[in-house]
């Protein structure tokens, strides 16, 4: 049970601390440590400034979820079963993933599922609604030389029929089975709610390895296809996207915290000044990065993406500026500084101008992202318990709570329609692993089951 407000339906002011920029250099520190010591945000934490926010998290209800049933999937005329079974569990894993199916358990199914087809004539509905189901999906793979006829359908339990969706029975290779079937569930998905799915987009993220070092890595949403980016035995950490397809990372190899770059398979440096180079953020041709040139202060720059020369300071002040983010039309930059006292959530225009605070509640404020909705940036916060959740403010710097009462959550990265976010949470004791979040926090799931220590997850969009 979530705890009451405070003082008002949406949110409550914060306490204040004076060892508060002490906090936001802590929070910092893994871009000047050393390689073998960088710590993660959750390191930074100090027993001295337990003020922050205290916020109720957004939402009292439960989303209602639609029972769905996926039986077996038939393997036809010769095709493998193991792409059966592939076609079968990605159905039933990726349809529980989205947030919006209850998957109903296979042992649920009173009767035998074999002995009907995948058309509408050849289905017993009843057997389906006695079992609780409304919508049912259907499939089928069949052997057609080295390629596989893939068959799916969604019906509808109450009404008797097949349902027409914005997808198509095909013919394809083996290895593309598995992007078809979230083709398709992107399209189930869009049925119910509007919109397609947003099954086929990837995330980056870093992950410690048990030799001390820190890789990036790329993934789909889903979690398959995971991909190592790094091969130097250091600490990387903070990816981001850029245009096709590329990914910005800071990286230790040199022992200076560097700004590479991967496209397709080759990685190169693009900022190596002395100090910090990180927090890349694309948008609009524009490289938006935090430097620190000149001393140790840190700033946001503009660098050109081609060979990372500065083209513009845009913010130039005696605190901590770091972790730009854009606008969805790019005429925006969202950023974190100290210059308040404490780590605050601050907004400019694209070219500097305007800065103003958004923030006013905690002490603590940081990993800010922008909806690509344009109407909210989400952020990971300090609560008035020491603990990290992630919380989102509107441009009127109203702020609702997202996450509460389940360990310690960071580095929240919207999807790309903006519904949903990813996440590093430790909740569950078994370190850190990412997790899937309705962008208003009602539906939380488990991402990456295997494995921990991940950490700044980046969807790309």
């Amino acid at each position: 049970m979530m705890r009451p407000f405070a003082l008002s339906p949406r949110h409550r002011r914060f306490g204040r601390s004076a060892s508060a920029l002490i906090g936001i250099c802590l929070f910092l520190t893994p871009l000047y440590a050393s390689a073998q010591d960088a710590p993660t945000s959750a390191d930074s934490a100090t027993e001295g400034d337990l003020s922050g926010i205290e916020v109720e998290v957004s939402g009292s209800a439960r989303r209602t979820l639609l029972p769905v049933a996926v039986p077996d999937t038939q393997a036809l005329a010769g095709a493998d079963s193991a792409i059966a079974d592939e076609v079968e569990q990605t159905l039933r894993r990726n349809l529980d993933l989205a947030g919006y199916f209850r998957v109903l358990p296979v042992d649920s199914f009173f009767f035998d599922t074999h002995n009907e087809g995948v058309a509408a004539a050849d289905i017993n509905f009843s057997n389906w609604m006695n079992v609780g189901a409304q919508g049912l999906v259907k499939s089928s793979v069949r052997a057609e030389g080295d390629q596989i006829a893939l068959d799916l359908r969604l019906f509808s339990v109450d009404q008797g029929r097949q349902i027409s969706l914005n997808w198509s029975a095909s013919t394809l290779s083996p290895d593309d089975v598995r992007k078809e079937v979230n083709a398709f569930i992107n399209a189930v998905i869009e049925h119910y709610t509007g919109q397609p799915g947003f099954f086929g987009s990837r995330i980056a993220y870093s992950q410690r390895t048990r030799s001390g070092a820190k890789h990036i890595y790329v993934m789909n949403i889903d979690g398959s296809g995971v991909q190592r980016i790094t091969r130097n035995n250091a600490i990387n950490l903070l990816p981001s996207f850029g245009p096709g397809g590329a990914i910005y990372f800071t990286s230790y190899q040199d022992q200076n915290p560097d700004l590479w770059v991967w496209r397709g398979g080759s990685v190169s440096k693009l900022s190596s000044r002395s100090g910090q180079n990180s927090g890349a953020a694309f948008c609009g041709g524009k490289l938006a990065v935090t430097l620190s040139l000149g001393g140790d202060n840190t700033d946001v720059y503009l660098i050109s993406p081609e060979d990372g020369s500065v083209v513009q300071r845009l913010t130039d002040h005696w605190a901590i500026d770091v972790s730009p983010t854009w606008s969805p039309d790019c005429s925006r930059i969202a950023f974190v500084s100290g210059r308040s006292g404490g780590a605050h959530i601050y907004v400019m225009n694209a070219d500097g101008t305007e800065q103003r605070r958004l923030t006013f509640q905690g002490t603590y404020n940081t990993t800010p992202e922008w909806s690509p909705r344009g109407d909210r940036i989400v952020f990971s916060g300090r609560d008035e318990r020491n603990h990290y959740d992630i919380f989102s403010v509107d441009m009127q710097g109203n702020i609702e709570r997202l996450t509460q009462d389940q360990g310690n959550n960071f580095e929240p990265s919207y999807s790309p329609d903006g519904r949903y976010l990813v996440f590093t949470s430790d909740r569950g004791g078994q370190g850190k692993r990412l997790w899937l979040m309705s962008a208003d926090g009602l539906f939380q799931k488990l991402l990456t089951e295997e494995g921990s220590s991940y950490e700044e997850a980046a969807w790309e969009r």
